[in-house]
Formats: C-alpha cells, structure tokens, sequence
C-alpha cells in the first residue's frame, strides 16, 4: 500500500468502520500489509555486544520480558559495580508512531519492558529511571474523539476505542497535551489506553516510587493508532529541549544532566516528516546532554529488509532506500536497531540493548 492509500485508510482503521482491511495480525488488532522505503539493515551496532540468538536464548529472553511487573523501588544493596559517574540514574525517552498500523508494536513493547528495566536494575544498587512517551504528532487524539463523527453523534469513538468515555477528562486537556515532544498523560483513540495516566510526582513522566509501573507504562506507551504521520526525530528533539524541560516546561525536571540518556525510536515508515537532518538532531541532543556523546545510548526499532516471505501486516523496507532514523541513531557511539516485525522485542532488549546501557555507563562520568 502506497503512503498516500495508508494515509487515506487511516482514519477509518483508527476510530473502527464497516470496511476495515482484513489482515488480521493479533486479538483484535487489524493491519494493513504495505510496503515502504528504506536503506541497509537496521541490525548494525557499534556495540561489541550482540542481540542472543537460538532457540534457548530467544526462549530466555521472552520468558523474562513477559514479566508482569518490574521494580521501581531500588533493588537490595549488593555494592556499585559501576564507576562513580553512573550509578542507574537513566531517562528513558520513548518516541512511539501513533500511526494506523502500530497497535501490533505497541503491544510487544509493552510486554517487553518489564524485563528490560529488570535486567538493567540488577547492575545498579539504586536504580533511578525517569521514563517519559513523547506526544510526537503535536495532537491530542481524543480530539478526533469528540468529533461530530463519533462522539457528539454516536456517543462513542467507535469499534476500536469504545473504552473512550465521551465528554469526561475533555475539561483536563491543556497545552502540554497538543505540544510535540511533551511526555504523555492521555493517550485516546484506536487501540489507546483511552484513560488519563496518574503519575507519581504529579509530572508527566514515570519516576521510581510509581505504584505499578507496569500499567503506568502502558498508559503513557499505548498511543494508538488514531494519529498523524509524526517527525519522530523532530520530536525526539524537542522532547529534550530546554524549553520543554525548563521550570516552566511541559516536561519539567525530566531531564537531569548526570544521568544517561536512552532513547528510543520505534516506528514502521520512513520519517518524512523530520526537517531536522541526522546531523542537527545528533547535535541537539548531544547538546542537551552538555555535550557528551557518551552520555546517550540511541536505540530504535524500524522497518526489516524483505528476506524470504513476508509476514502479514508488517512493513518492508523494500527496495532500500533513504533511513531517516537509522541514519540518526548511527551518528552516536553507543546505537543498535531492532526487527519492528520480530514475533517479540524481548530479546533485543535483554541483550544488546541492555548491554549498550552497560558499556555507556562505564564511559559516562557527570561534569
């Protein structure tokens, strides 16, 4: 499907019709097979550590990141194995494609960031996330939600967010919820969380002592699929902005500079969108980190190259072309991407991405 058809069917697919494509790719999730552009394969790292392969060790993998639940509370004291500059005091930024076809990729993060965090606490005596989903279309999708097409004429939002609950949090929408780049606290629309997200700290981000973290992450990460096509590296920019993470800024204290940054670009198109090159956006984010490349660890998961059979429901980058966002995260040191179509993304996380995290904080030491 061509990216002017997929724009098109969107809307449709987002709120639930009569006439939604037929690919079924999970419960109750329904998406479009497609093809796009892209460039090399997206597994390249600098990293010396690579994603664990086999049957064992992928069976490994998921076992842990199907985790029901991770702890934000600092594990027992077994001494610092780290230098004293990272000692587990990370932001996790998530930029997510609010796009139609993403609801199946939304579930799998989901269910593999318990074992991610896990396995990252284990090397820290006191573990210190923030984690933060950024809005990376500057909407507020609940807006589609109100409209006269669903809401004020058919009471609901239709077969894909019938959880939405018309009328009822529309008073607590504020600028923050239509600013590209600030943390998520509502997610609405097609296969959203269709709630509001009630963070510890009152900030619009998780930080360590949130009652269940597990389903906290999932308000802020389910985004559904009701948005626009998002500059996802434009707001990933913005998201560590000073001006968004200023005293005043939606994302206030997020931020913290003797902390590690990790970011995340998860998305199934090319990001045509982004007007910011590779360049700028690896220079305003090492910027933001007071110049120290060492500081951030850049992860994403994009679209495959088509090896053999295509599975259904999942984008192809075929024939290569232009990567947007590979071409971002190969400008900082610490980089690795995984397979947006891999049955889980448990394993990625739990070795190569885990390991990134590691090898970074040994390098990592606060000015």
């Amino acid at each position: 499907m061509t990216r002017r058809l997929a724009v098109v069917a969107a809307l449709a697919l987002a709120c639930g019709t009569d006439n939604q494509p037929a690919v079924t790719t999970g419960p109750g999730v329904t998406s479009v097979a497609h093809t796009t552009s892209g460039s090399d394969s997206t597994t390249t790292s600098t990293s010396t550590t690579t994603s664990t392969s086999g049957a064992e060790d992928s069976a490994a993998a998921s076992s842990s990141g199907s985790a029901s639940t991770f702890d934000m509370a600092p594990p027992p004291d077994l001494g610092d194995p780290t230098p004293a500059g990272c000692k587990g005091k990370i932001d996790f930024v998530f930029a997510i494609s609010p796009l139609f076809t993403m609801a199946p990729e939304q579930e799998k993060l989901i269910a593999s960031l318990p074992g991610f965090m896990e396995t990252i606490a284990t090397d820290f005596a006191d573990f210190d996330p923030h984690v933060i989903s950024i809005n990376a279309d500057g909407e507020w999708h609940g807006d589609l939600c109100e409209s006269p097409d669903w809401c004020l004429n058919k009471g609901h939002c239709g077969a894909n967010a019938m959880d939405y609950e018309c009328g009822k949090y529309v008073d607590q929408i504020g600028p923050c919820d239509r600013t590209r780049g600030a943390g998520i606290l509502f997610n609405a629309g097609g296969y959203a969380y269709n709630k509001p997200c009630d963070l510890y700290g009152g900030n619009r981000y998780i930080i360590a002592g949130q009652p269940d973290p597990v389903e906290a992450f999932k308000c802020i990460a389910q985004v559904g699929i009701s948005g626009s096509d998002p500059p996802l590296a434009d707001s990933l920019v913005e998201a560590v902005s000073p001006e968004l993470n200023g005293p005043e800024g939606c994302n206030a204290g997020f931020l913290r500079p003797d902390a590690l940054l990790v970011f995340v670009l998860i998305m199934d198109f090319e990001d045509t969108e982004s007007w910011l090159s590779p360049k700028k956006v690896r220079d305003a984010v090492v910027a933001a980190k007071g110049g120290d490349e060492d500081s951030i660890v850049a992860l994403a998961f994009l679209a495959p190259l088509l090896v053999g059979d295509p599975i259904p429901g999942c984008n192809y980058n075929e024939p290569p072309g232009p990567m947007h966002l590979q071409d971002v995260i190969e400008l900082f040191p610490y980089h690795d991407s995984g397979d947006m179509c891999a049955a889980e993304y448990a394993t990625f996380f739990n070795g190569a991405a885990a390991s990134l995290v590691r090898e970074a904080c040994n390098s990592f030491i606060p000015q």
